[in-house]
């Protein structure tokens, strides 16, 4: 043995959740036909007593990887830059948002609740003339909001709830001309406008909805 050679490192113990995994896939083994109930109950007490992760991969190495091969689903994607004139450009985020999205005499809304991503970051850059930026993420997920208006309001309303695990930061660089940057966080299912939204809580505790805003002039 070469005593310059560097030691390997210590075996990672295993815990009682990896040995379920590994016993939950062996058991799928059998209904596969891969392995019979003799070798299924050996190779389970075998993981009961598994002390480290090695001696569970030793377990299922001739089994195949449990989770099966990524598919592509085409027809779905979402270009990278969005434009518009005289139109509004309105998303809502599932596997891919635009990165860049601007229109002109129009809002950009994107409601990012549904996005589903590994990354660690999602940037944005959103703008509009004579039009507001609405971003909605999912309560739970950390955003920020940087930019400026010209003749409008910048608002950021996040509830103060613990971050989900898992989510990605988001990002959003933003620009309007007479116009509103928004970035809110809004529960699952619930209605991004706010008059709605209101309509469906009084709907669900039985009240009379409030009268209408009065019109311009009226």
């Amino acid at each position: 043995m070469d005593p310059d050679a560097p030691e390997p490192p210590p075996a990672v113990r295993a815990s009682d959740a990896d040995r379920e995994a590994v016993v939950t896939r062996l058991q799928k083994a059998v209904a596969e036909g891969r392995i019979d109930l003799h070798e299924l109950g050996e190779r389970v007490e075998a993981a009961y007593a598994a002390v480290t992760l090695t001696d569970l991969d030793a377990l299922v190495a001739d089994l195949p990887p449990d989770a099966p091969p990524p598919v592509e689903i085409v027809g779905t994607r979402t270009p990278e830059t969005v434009t518009s004139v005289f139109g509004d450009v309105k998303l809502e985020g599932t596997a891919d948002v635009p990165r860049n999205a601007s229109t002109v005499f129009g809002d950009v809304r994107l409601d990012l609740r549904g996005l589903r991503t590994d990354a660690d970051r999602v940037d944005l850059v959103l703008g509009t003339v004579f039009g507001d930026v609405d971003v909605i993420v999912a309560e739970g997920v950390h955003a920020e909001l940087h930019g400026w208006t010209v003749f409008g309001d910048r608002r950021t309303e996040l509830a103060p709830v613990p971050r989900l695990a898992g989510t990605p930061r988001v990002v959003v660089r933003a620009r309007t001309v007479f116009g509103d940057l928004k970035l809110r966080s809004l529960a699952p299912g619930e209605s991004p406008s706010r008059w709605r939204a209101i309509m469906d809580r009084l709907a669900q505790r039985h009240l009379p909805p409030p009268p209408l805003p009065p019109r311009p002039g009226g």
